[in-house]
């Protein structure tokens, strides 16, 4: 699927980058760091990874490139080798889940001050923390989606199964909740089951929040709604799900996603469907199933 992009990207180089040869990636968990290293190395841009969290050769390979480890409560540090590197373009991909700063608690005299700063470390408030100190430095960041536009799907069924109506009013009252929620920024994701909200997305993940539903429920079915938060940001924390969403839901028995068109990436479409037809479940795709009446 990655290789598939490379006419789409070709078409559109001249006019989304301009003069941009040399990219920093900021890399998380999961297959985006490697879409995004894949779209700007065919379009001749140069990428250097910085890996949050556990190694990534097959990222670096691609890359080509040694790239760097990083901390993320070394701000210092990191901003230090960005300054090396010449960068003056940066992207954020993958998932960089909070708990790392748990797990790693190592902070600098930079990170201290943002803590002091902000009372809620909620997902923006550090994000845009991040971008206005690369800012200040000369460095932009740009959006994610420039680099994974063939990865978002138009409004669609994608599975032979059909919807229920009573799975449509479970995904009209997820979808007015998950909004609220990203609006309040805790999470992007929500399930609903016979009209009654089991398990809401927060510092714990998509894949926790679904392992929950599915015990709350007994395993007995479950829709999964995922959305962008209102005025979302294109340069980070785009919703993403793939082919490990719908395995986590089959085995917490959860039978429908539903997720907002134009706004989702699929990271893994035509083999998330064949896997949903294949297990009887449902993936719709929808501007917004409020309106589906």
């Amino acid at each position: 699927m990655i290789g598939a992009s490379r006419n789409i990207m070709e078409t559109r180089k001249s006019v989304e980058f301009g003069n941009v040869t040399r990219i920093g990636l900021i890399a998380g968990e999961g297959l985006l760091p490697r879409y995004v290293a894949k779209n700007a190395r065919i379009q001749g841009i140069e990428v250097v990874p910085f890996i949050v969290g556990k190694d990534n050769p097959k990222l670096r390979d691609l890359c080509k490139h040694k790239g760097h480890r990083i901390v993320p409560g070394l701000v210092r540090r990191t901003l230090d080798l960005i300054t090396q590197e010449r960068i003056t373009h940066l992207v954020f991909a993958g998932k960089v889940d909070k708990w790392v700063l748990l797990k790693d608690p190592r902070i600098d005299d930079i990170a201290v001050e943002a803590i002091r700063q902000y009372a809620r470390l909620n997902d923006d408030a550090v994000m845009l923390w991040i971008i206005e100190q690369l800012e200040q430095r000369g460095i932009q960041v740009l959006p994610q989606a420039d680099f994974l536009r063939e990865l978002f799907l138009p409004e669609k069924i994608l599975t032979e199964r059909q919807p229920t109506e009573a799975d449509l009013r479970d995904a009209r009252y997820g979808f007015e909740m998950a909004k609220e929620m990203g609006r309040l920024d805790i999470g992007q994701s929500i399930v609903v089951h016979s009209g009654m909200i089991l398990a809401v997305e927060a510092i714990e993940g998509t894949d926790e929040c679904l392992k929950r539903a599915g015990k709350l429920s007994g395993k007995k079915g479950g829709v999964v709604i995922k959305v962008a938060k209102p005025d979302q940001d294109q340069r980070f924390d785009i919703p993403t799900v793939g082919l490990r969403t719908l395995k986590t839901m089959r085995k917490a028995g959860l039978h429908m996603l539903v997720t907002e068109a134009n706004q989702t990436l699929y990271l893994e479409p035509e083999e998330m469907e064949t896997y949903a037809n294949r297990h009887n479940m449902i993936i719709l795709s929808t501007q917004d199933p409020r309106h589906d009446r």
